[in-house]
């Protein structure tokens, strides 16, 4: 199953819906959903010459991951990353799919949304778009896989969050004001759908395993982990490149034990706001070899990358790791000043106890 073409038209549709999407975003967000989606399915047809070009779509659907992951800026870039991560791995070996391969499939990126976001059905949230499309699946009686179906199902999904009260993201900031206007998530998701029920040449419905996939390159189990030799790494994710930095520099004045004190921040190499999970990750591993690592962050999609980027790492390595519920400048420049301990839960303790956050 060759996946060009369905993320071709994928990104014409959001294309074309761009400043509704915004409208969406602007009554009850930031303003700029619809631009981050369309960047980042632009992002992931810059990458199709990668496909597989055959009938295996697990690396291609792990590659659409991590661009959805690190071209979208806000909460929507780990949660479509993390729902096409679920997808490739219930995928794993398939050439070809029924309607019951497709629900499942959609049922584990559900879950996954679901627990990156701790949200729920109901909450004004995309997933009151997606999981109607899990029963459509279920139910269809067509021999073919019934996007036509799932579309309707997605689109009565999304315009049912209009009259809901937002309960999580910047949307429930509103409270009632929130009531009256479709979530924008939810509408991606349902052009998502529609986009999908449009493009021609659905594949038959033969299921069928492969021998002949190699382990997938970008999950590792593996890691090495040395025993713990320094005092806890503080790692700063922020948003912005230009906070992180004023913010470590004016921090290191403070700081007088021996440990890792580092950032990441932004995406594109720092030039567009947000967070990218992969770069979190990436900087994780360097950190955490030897030492617990203890995260702050700025905003709410900074955690959810974070907890992202460690989800992808081994068992072993994710107790190393832990996030700090804090004020973010005080928050880091009491983790700086107090960080005399290779125990990263004794100095979250101090850093949230001192910042009298409620646990």
């Amino acid at each position: 199953m060759e996946i060009t073409k369905y993320i071709q038209s994928i990104t014409n549709e959001l294309i074309n819906n761009e400043s509704k999407l915004n409208a969406l975003d602007t009554a009850i967000g930031d303003g700029d959903h619809g631009s981050n989606v369309v960047r980042g399915f632009k992002a992931i047809l810059e990458q199709s010459s990668q496909f597989t070009k055959e009938s295996l779509i697990e690396k291609d659907l792990m590659t659409c991951a991590q661009q959805l992951m690190s071209k979208i800026g806000g909460s929507s870039g780990p949660l479509l990353g993390s729902a096409f991560m679920a997808l490739a791995i219930s995928f794993k070996s398939k050439t070809t799919f029924t309607n019951k391969d497709l629900a499942l499939g959609i049922q584990a990126a559900f879950d996954r949304i679901s627990q990156l976001g701790k949200s729920k059905l109901g909450e004004k949230t995309m997933l009151d778009a997606i999981h109607p499309t899990i029963d459509a699946f279920n139910n269809s009686n067509s021999n073919s896989l019934d996007f036509a179906q799932a579309a309707t199902a997605a689109n009565k999904g999304a315009e049912a969050t209009i009259p809901m009260l937002a309960m999580k993201g910047r949307a429930s900031y509103l409270g009632e004001r929130s009531i009256g206007h479709m979530d924008p998530g939810a509408y991606s998701v349902a052009l998502i759908f529609k986009a999908l029920s449009e493009t021609q040449d659905i594949p038959p419905t033969q299921t069928t395993n492969s021998d002949k996939l190699e382990p997938n390159e970008n999950i590792s189990n593996e890691m090495k982990l040395q025993p713990i030799s320094k005092n806890v790494s503080i790692l700063v994710v922020s948003h912005s490149q230009t906070l992180a930095q004023a913010l470590v520099e004016f921090a290191k004045e403070m700081k007088t034990g021996d440990f890792a004190f580092e950032y990441v921040a932004g995406i594109e190499n720092g030039k567009v706001f947000g967070t990218d999970s992969q770069i979190i990750k990436n900087k994780l591993e360097t950190l955490v070899v030897n030492s617990e690592v203890l995260i702050i962050y700025d905003l709410g999609s900074s955690k959810m990358n974070s907890e992202l980027a460690i989800s992808l790492f081994p068992s072993d390595a994710q107790k190393r790791i832990k996030l700090a519920s804090c004020a973010f400048v005080e928050g880091t420049i009491v983790a700086v000043s107090s960080n005399n301990t290779n125990s990263v839960e004794e100095l979250k303790n101090i850093v949230e106890s001192q910042m009298k956050v409620e646990k």
